[in-house]
């Protein structure tokens, strides 16, 4: 069996999470979502974007992943091999694209297997590296050096080492190499990839993001949640299930989170539903979420694996039973 590099790269990064026992997703290949894997350790939940080039990375790719981690309460991450000018992603490196942070397979391993993290920025301006300000003072006073004694021997104004020093301007990697060397101290902070997942951009819909319920049944489904006060929802463009529904409980000064996957379709026949109800399960049951199939007429299969199958009719007399129930 003949197997490209893409696939072989696909491969490398389920392996790679399946020999340090994380709990994987079925890789949704072929599909053009935002993640193709959802990778789950203890309270660690990653979502991975595995793309051969990192410029093809599209605008409704990041917001629905940005926007799908905020939901599940986990850590976007994109796994790449090269960017647009056909250059190989640098090992150490970490890079972004729509605020989400990029490595090669590489670095991941590396981060994950050996706990080596990594060390530099890519910028559009070049190479960055963080200095451990305190240290590199601590170093330049050590040595009988001023500010400007300093700066003039790597080069670099003193107001470029006293922001170093403060920490808030991050440091080209030729400086930092100038500096480290002739003060023979290594000063570069170890990036915290952790916390880089953790800050997810913006989550407001893009202006010309389409995923808005289309069909009747859609807008139905959008009706149900909304009525349930699931109003935080994301209409995916590109997957096997349709919506994400989302809404904090709030019971006796607790609050839980309540999140449903739902997939949706007219006709419950063919492989395109066993695929959808497969997809919901899967991905449900990796981010301990609610999973559910709604499908636009009767069915006498009310679940499969565990995954409630409803009609649009069934779903609308339970949110009114509901709601007897309560009076």
């Amino acid at each position: 069996m003949i197997v490209d590099k893409h696939q072989q790269f696909i491969q490398g990064v389920t392996k790679l999470f399946e020999g340090l026992h994380f709990d994987l997703s079925t890789p949704l290949l072929g599909c053009g979502g935002c993640f193709d894997v959802i990778a789950k350790k203890r309270s660690l939940l990653m979502l991975v974007k595995i793309i051969e080039t990192i410029d093809n990375l599209r605008e409704d790719q990041a917001y629905e992943l940005r926007k799908l981690s905020s939901m599940l309460g986990g850590l976007p991450l994109i796994v790449g091999r090269s960017i647009r000018s056909n250059s190989t992603i640098e090992d150490g490196v970490v890079y972004s694209r729509y605020e989400i942070p990029v490595v090669s397979l590489e670095t991941l391993r590396n981060l994950l297997l050996h706990k080596i993290p990594p060390l530099i920025f890519a910028y559009r301006g070049g190479f960055k590296v963080k200095f451990d300000g305190d240290l590199l003072k601590e170093k330049r006073i050590g040595k009988n050096l001023s500010l400007s004694d300093l700066a003039r021997e790597v080069g670099i104004s003193k107001r470029a080492v006293y922001e170093y020093e403060r920490g808030k301007i991050n440091v080209s990697l030729e400086t930092a190499m100038m500096i480290e060397e002739f003060l023979d101290e290594p000063l570069t902070l170890a990036i915290n990839l952790f916390d880089e997942m953790q800050r997810i951009g913006s989550v407001t819909q893009p202006e010309k993001y389409s995923g808005a319920p289309k069909s009747d049944l859609e807008k139905d489904v959008k009706k149900h949640f909304d009525a349930l006060g699931m109003k935080d929802q994301l209409w995916t463009k590109k997957f096997p299930f349709r919506v994400l529904a989302k809404s904090v409980d709030k019971n006796d000064e607790l609050e839980k989170s309540i999140t449903t996957i739902t997939g949706i379709t007219r006709k419950p026949i063919g492989k395109d539903f066993t695929k959808k109800i497969l997809v919901t399960y899967n991905v449900s049951r990796i981010a301990d979420a609610n999973p559910l199939v709604v499908v636009g007429s009767e069915i006498d299969q009310k679940e499969f694996k565990g995954v409630p199958i409803l009609s649009i009719d069934e779903l609308t007399k339970l949110k009114k039973k509901k709601d007897a129930d309560k009076k």
